[in-house]
């Protein structure tokens, strides 16, 4: 009966908890995870951020040639705030295997449950800085293709170097932080192992980044030479 009514007790955790403190969101999380309202939350931010950006982008010079331009500019922004909606479920549901395996692979205990609410609540930092990059870059002059926060923002650089600098994001670093943390309060996993997986997350992003940074490059010297 005590256990029953202790677990009753146990509070949801709170996006903005992890703030302020992501411990105790995690412990909480830990006994009764949670997705929903959070996942809607953070989509919001996530997709309007994008939007704002998208606003701010021009129509290359094969489209802009097109008639109705500007029509066909709008029912592509729309086909991709539908994408955007898709793709970020897929995303979360990606990141929330990557960190089961972690766990599984740092001889924790966890859920894919739970995995998927860490994911969501984690990611609510990282759209924290999607949604104030899309409103300075909606309200300002910036090329729309720079990550405001982060060091490509600062540092001017062409590709495929420009890309690169935009995983040094203060939010997606603060978001991977406690990815770390989460992985041992939610998973039970040691800090060793949590981190170890979190850096290698990261040189991941980095090896992606370039990677599109030089086909970028690629592509920009090929229409060039066109």
């Amino acid at each position: 009966m005590e256990t029953h009514l202790e677990t009753e007790k146990v509070k949801n955790p709170s996006l903005l908890g992890l703030i302020t403190r992501p411990g105790e969101q995690f412990e909480r999380m830990r006994e009764k995870p949670a997705f929903w309202f959070p996942l809607v939350i953070v989509l919001i931010l996530s997709v309007t951020g994008g939007y704002m950006v998208s606003e701010k982008t021009p129509l290359s010079a094969e489209l802009s040639e097109i008639p109705d331009a500007e029509a066909f500019q709008a029912a592509m922004k729309g086909v991709g705030i539908i994408g955007g909606i898709f793709g970020f479920v897929i995303a979360m549901l990606i990141s929330a295997l990557i960190y089961w395996l972690i766990v599984k692979i740092g001889r924790g205990t966890t859920n894919f449950v739970h995995m998927f609410s860490l994911s969501v609540f984690t990611y609510f930092i990282a759209a924290i800085g999607q949604f104030i990059g899309g409103l300075v870059i909606y309200y300002s002059n910036i090329d729309p293709t720079i990550v405001v926060t982060s060091l490509n923002g600062i540092i001017p650089a062409d590709e495929p170097l420009k890309s690169v600098l935009g995983v040094f994001d203060i939010f997606t670093i603060w978001s991977l932080a406690l990815v770390a943390l989460g992985l041992q309060k939610v998973g039970g996993i040691s800090k060793k192992a949590a981190w170890t997986g979190v850096i290698i997350l990261f040189v991941i992003s980095i090896l992606l980044a370039l990677t599109a940074g030089m086909a970028i490059n690629f592509f920009d010297s090929f229409e060039g030479a066109m």
